[in-house]
This record gives structure tokens, C-alpha cells and sequence, in this order.
């Protein structure tokens, strides 16, 4: 291995690699390049201090150049390397186009390989369906849920999510990524251990389709061991490496902190809000108050342009709808979330939203057509349709039906993904598909005359 110093006495016994490559939505004609990198051994010092990434038409002519680059780092008690992260924006992107994007090399990191991506279309353009791949509560197994859920689920679960990706716009993951804060079950495993592995694992999906998130309870906390929370330093809570790790677009529409954002893509308007912190009583207590987030929200749905934008989707990582698990009421006996409901649902019903999608539960349930009527075609729906998915791999193995709820229609704990195709304004399609074989087990229509 080649020895490099600088001027600065940092030693690094080879090059870095940058790593955990992801992309997101940065406002409209925008996209944020996010990756991970160690420090040199035994020391703290920024590998690559002016983080940026080349681009262009060609594989051949990466003749752009990325704004806005940060780095960032939170204490990951390692003594012996320490991990930053760092992303850019690329601007100004033609619609619809293939760009080629690499990140450039520095003095202690490589450069890494050529990646590609598809910008987003015009906005409000029609000229073709969008494809989304949801789910929520995803996360790396180890010893103890290999026996509950079988070998390798979280990997099964990617290859399947891959064979997806030639037909896949982006990704909505409805919060608990990684469940890092799990590792002491798994033994062999740290927190940081954990969350680089899941990172890296999906940096496939992540490098080459939008990734976009909210925040769980597994973000925002770090207790998901009792016995051992004096483990989890304050650097694990209050979502500090899920703001680290992660960069969605609250700067470019006003949010807080990969906390609640929005973004248009085409004629479909996506809102990530938080169901952990900041409305009255929420679960995980408050980053910064009760009311910004939900006065934001309002103030969001408000200005979309039905015409432009007919549909509008909301992810949030809390059901309050649906059926009762027996881990929900072991945990806290708090029965779905109520304090959710009464910040939020009002205003999606009064703004028309379509779908609402969710988490949580380690299950995938549908909520009946206006709660009561049991079809797959959801014409004209009152509300949002309900739609909760933590089905697809939590190392925390599926949960157990306590009581099933009168509005549900349709309940599986077979590991699955759901597959969302927006047609045009007035048609959508939504299929669950099992991660083991791809059989669909779901499938509804919804129908919206607008």
C-alpha cells in the first residue's frame, strides 16, 4: 500500500473510498449527491474538505461542476477512524435527461466510479406514468432475527427491490432505515457498524434512484433496548445521525431538518412530514416546537396547484388508522397514534391529499374504501387512502395481530414492498409484492375525477 501525507500530518496507508452513495430530490431542476468517508486512521481530520462532484451528458465529458458542498460528522465513538459525510447539489438539470456523475478525488479519497442517474420530468409534465417503490421499517438482520425471520432477509429483500429499478422513478421510505439501534441483539454488530452496512449494502438503489425518507422512531431515538439505553450515547438521539446521513430538500421548500419537506415530480406533489416530534403530544417529544411543522404543512398544501400537480401524496412514518399489534400495546399501550391524528388528518382531508402512506406496524394493511366499503377499486375515495406498510424486513421480525380493526381489508405479514404507478390525473395503481417470489398479493385501483 502507498503511504500518502500532507502538510498536515494525517497518514493515510492508502486511499479512502467514498461510500454510501445516495441521491435526492434538491427543489425543482435540482438533486443532492450524499456519501460517506472514514478519516485517515487515528485522527479526526476531514479526508476531503471541498466535496464535489463532476457531471455531465457523457461518461466522456463530465464538464459540470456541484454547489453547495458540506461536510459533517457527529461523534460515532470510534477510536480508531471516524466517519464524515458529506453531499453536494448538482443545478439547473434539463428534465427527463440521463446524467453521468462522479465524485471527484482528493488528496486522501479516490474518486469513485462513474454513476448515472435520470432527472426528474417537467413540472406538471404528463407524458408518462410514475412509478414509485414505498415501504417503511427496513433494517439489517443479525443473529437473533436470522432465527426469527430466516437468513439474510434484509439482503433477499434488496435483490428483490433491485430487480425493480429499471422500471422505479424513486423511492419513498416511510422512516425506521437501517435499525441501527438494534445492533446489541445482533452481536457482532455496532450502532455505527449497523447503519454503515445498511448504507453501503444499499448504495446499488441509492446511487442511481432518488431516495426519499422520514423519520421513525428508530431515527429520532435511540431506546430500543431498555435494559442497555445508557449504551446509546447522546449522539445517537434527538435524529442526529439520521441528519447526518441523510439530506432531503427542507432547505428548497421551507422544512426542518430531513424532518418534513415536499417535492413536485411531474403532475404528483410528495410531502414527508414527521409523526415523532413537533405537533401536540407527539411520540417523540419536540425538536423545535408544536405548531411549525403543522402550521407548515398547512401552509404547503395550500399552494399546491391541483391543476399542475393533481396528485398529492403524504408519507409519514405513524399509522392512525388499522389494526392493533400486540407490540404497540406491550410498548406503551398507546393503540396506533392518536396524537398523529389530531395534527394531521383534518388537514389532509380538508386539502384533498390521495394517499397516505405509513409505517410502524410491521405489517402491510389496507384501510377500506371510506373505512367501511371492502373493494380493490377505490373510486372517489373520501380521505386519503390508507395504505401501511413495515412489512418489507425489520430485524425485529413481523408483529402479531392483537385486534383486528373494522376498517381493514386487507392484512399480511409477508414480507413485501408496495409498487405505486400514477397513470395519469385520474387513475393510480398500488400492488404489494412479496420480497420471496414477486407474487402479487395485493393489488387496488384508485379512480379520481378531478
Amino acid at each position: 500500500m502507498s503511504l500518502i501525507k500532507s502538510l498536515d500530518s494525517t497518514i493515510c496507508l492508502a486511499k479512502l473510498v467514498p461510500d454510501q452513495i445516495r441521491l435526492a430530490f434538491a427543489g425543482n431542476q435540482g438533486v443532492s449527491v450524499g456519501w460517506q468517508s472514514f478519516s485517515c486512521p487515528l485522527t479526526t481530520s476531514n479526508p476531503n474538505p471541498t466535496p464535489t462532484v463532476i457531471y455531465g451528458l457523457s461518461k466522456t465529458n463530465l464538464n459540470l461542476t456541484s454547489i453547495n458542498g458540506n461536510s459533517s460528522v457527529y461523534d460515532t465513538n470510534h477510536i480508531l477512524k471516524t466517519s464524515w459525510f458529506y453531499s453536494v447539489e448538482l443545478t439547473n438539470l434539463q428534465p427527463s435527461t440521463v446524467y453521468y456523475y462522479q465524485i471527484k478525488q482528493s488528496n486522501y479519497v479516490s474518486a469513485s466510479n462513474i454513476l448515472s442517474f435520470t432527472s426528474a420530468p417537467v413540472y406538471g409534465s404528463r407524458s408518462r406514468a410514475i412509478n414509485i417503490i414505498t415501504y417503511g421499517d427496513f433494517g439489517v438482520d443479525g443473529i437473533v432475527e436470522d432465527i426469527l425471520n430466516g437468513k439474510c432477509l434484509f439482503e433477499r429483500a434488496l435483490g428483490a427491490l433491485q430487480k425493480m429499478l429499471p422500471v422505479t422513478d424513486f423511492f419513498l421510505h416511510h422512516g425506521d432505515i437501517c435499525y441501527a439501534d438494534d445492533s446489541p441483539e445482533d452481536l457482532f454488530l455496532t450502532y455505527e457498524g449497523a447503519f454503515n452496512y445498511c448504507q453501503s449494502m444499499m448504495t446499488n438503489i441509492t446511487s442511481t434512484r432518488f431516495y426519499m425518507t422520514a423519520v421513525g422512531n428508530h431515527e429520532v431515538n435511540c431506546t430500543e433496548i431498555p435494559v442497555l439505553n445508557q449504551l446509546c450515547s447522546s449522539s445517537k438521539k434527538n435524529q442526529i445521525p439520521y441528519s447526518h446521513r441523510f439530506n432531503m430538500p427542507s432547505k428548497q421548500s421551507g422544512g426542518y431538518l430531513n424532518s418534513w419537506y415536499s417535492f413536485d415530480y411531474g403532475f404528483v406533489h410528495v410531502i414527508s412530514i414527521s409523526c415523532e416530534s413537533d405537533f401536540p403530544l407527539a411520540p417523540s417529544g419536540n425538536l423545535l416546537d408544536t405548531t411549525t411543522q403543522v402550521n407548515w404543512l398547512k401552509n404547503d398544501l395550500s399552494k399546491v396547484n391541483r391543476t399542475i400537480t393533481p396528485w398529492v401524496i403524504v408519507q409519514c412514518h405513524r399509522a392512525w388508522k388499522g389494526s392493533i399489534s400486540k407490540a404497540d400495546i406491550k410498548e406503551d399501550g398507546i393503540i396506533n397514534c392518536p396524537s398523529c391524528k389530531a395534527a394531521f388528518e383534518s388537514l389532509l382531508i380538508q386539502y384533498n391529499v390521495d394517499l397516505y402512506l405509513a409505517g410502524h406496524v410491521h405489517w402491510y394493511e389496507r384501510i377500506c374504501l371510506n373505512g367501511v366499503v371492502n373493494t380493490t377499486q377505490y373510486v372517489n375515495p373520501i380521505g386519503p387512502v390508507y395504505l401501511i406498510n413495515g412489512a418489507i424486513g425489520s430485524p425485529e421480525g413481523s408483529d402479531k395481530l392483537s385486534q383486528r380493526s373494522n376498517d381493514s381489508c386487507f392484512l399480511s405479514t409477508d414480507p413485501g414492498f408496495g409498487f405505486l404507478t400514477i397513470t395519469d390525473p385520474s387513475h393510480a395503481t398500488f400492488t404489494y409484492y412479496r420480497v420471496s417470489d414477486m407474487v402479487i398479493l395485493d393489488q387496488i385501483t384508485i379512480v379520481k375525477s378531478r
